[in-house]
């Protein structure tokens, strides 16, 4: 009972420390300024006594001591409140502080508290149900996997990314879906030149012509430049311990792998 009512009062008198403190120090102040005027008004007469005495006027001389010795006692009792204020300060200070901690303690459980509420009921609904639109999207990419691999008559590959702003058909060295080939062809035979036939070579001069043709690129079921869908990037853990509602392979790294970027690229990706 004793140290509740202890914890009580100390509860109670922080509410007006802080303004007893502010108090406290401007008393020191007045304190100090009264010291400081009467530790000069004592060493004045200390400097004028060896005057007085020249006079050898025993009643000047008595008068003279007798205001020494009051300006001494005003400079004892202005320490002695210099000392006491400065400890009252010390302990007020002290108090401060603690009531400050408390506060900040006080605000620090309540956080705790909403904290745990944020994670427990609004976190684990809205990453379940994240979870659940990520599966959706998955689903959807292996049905698209799944046709490209027996695709109909004339079809295209469809696109594995699902992002909107990417087509999964970029090539990087060319602005369309053709490039120029060069290849080389046999004057006297019409055979195109094969991998061994270096038609280059200074000692081919002359046999063979070489020419350039329009081609048109396959499209691919991956991009040529690497991208890496959200869907391997998204990571999101449970609130217990080591374990994961959806664990992003990819989480951490960079979203493409390619540094030599062009501009181009630079703006698709």
């Amino acid at each position: 009972m004793a140290l509740m009512s202890r914890k009580r009062k100390e509860t109670a008198g922080s509410a007006v420390d802080a303004v007893e403190l502010e108090r406290l120090r401007r008393d020191l102040d007045a304190a100090e300024a009264e010291r400081t005027d009467a530790v000069r008004a004592r060493h004045d007469l200390q400097e004028r006594r060896d005057d007085v005495l020249g006079s050898e006027d025993v009643a000047q001389l008595e008068q003279h001591e007798t205001a020494l010795g009051a300006v001494e006692r005003r400079v004892a009792v202005a320490e002695a409140r210099c000392t006491r204020l400065a400890s009252e300060i010390e302990v007020a200070e002290a108090q401060v502080e603690q009531g400050r901690r408390r506060g900040a303690y006080a605000e620090a459980e309540k956080a705790l508290t909403e904290g745990r509420r944020v994670l427990e009921r609004e976190y684990l609904p809205a990453a379940t149900a994240m979870v659940e639109i990520l599966n959706r999207a998955m689903k959807c990419r292996a049905v698209i996997y799944e046709a490209n691999k027996n695709l109909p008559d004339g079809a295209d590959p469809l696109s594995t990314m699902l992002e909107p702003a990417f087509n999964g058909q970029y090539f990087p060295e060319v602005k369309g879906l053709t490039k120029e080939e060069v290849y080389f062809v046999n004057r006297e035979t019409g055979l195109v030149a094969g991998p061994h036939d270096c038609p280059e070579m200074h000692a081919n001069r002359g046999r063979w012509e070489r020419r350039t043709r329009t081609i048109e690129l396959p499209l691919s079921l991956h991009p040529a430049v690497e991208h890496r869908s959200v869907l391997e990037f998204v990571n999101l853990p449970d609130i217990a311990p080591d374990s994961y509602l959806w664990s992003a392979p990819f989480w951490g790294r960079p979203r493409f792998s390619n540094s030599d970027r062009t501009v181009e690229q630079h703006r698709v990706f």
